[in-house]
């Protein structure tokens, strides 16, 4: 009779570390991002993202002198402007 991993590693728990430590870690579970997730997570360096801020009048919120956005206002963005920014990209 062979032992098999079950035998020795509770799955279960396992799995529920595994999930724990994607809901800490998982930047795109964060519904605010600072200047710099924000750029990240539109996929741009951080002076093209403030330069699209500007001229776009993407919808931010002023805390304690920075900017922070919302990951809803950054989909709607992203959705207004896919075409132009996959051209940019090429």
């Amino acid at each position: 009779m062979s032992a098999s991993p079950s035998d020795f590693l509770n799955i279960d728990v396992l799995a529920e570390a595994v999930a724990s430590r994607i809901k800490i870690q998982g930047p795109a579970l964060k519904r605010v991002f600072d200047l710099d997730e924000a750029a990240a997570y539109c996929g741009l360096t951080r002076d093209s993202f403030k330069k699209k801020v500007v001229r776009d009048r993407l919808r931010k919120v002023r805390l304690d002198r920075n900017w922070r956005f919302d990951k809803s206002d950054l989909d709607q963005w992203i959705d207004a402007h896919k075409e132009q920014i996959a051209n940019e990209a090429a």
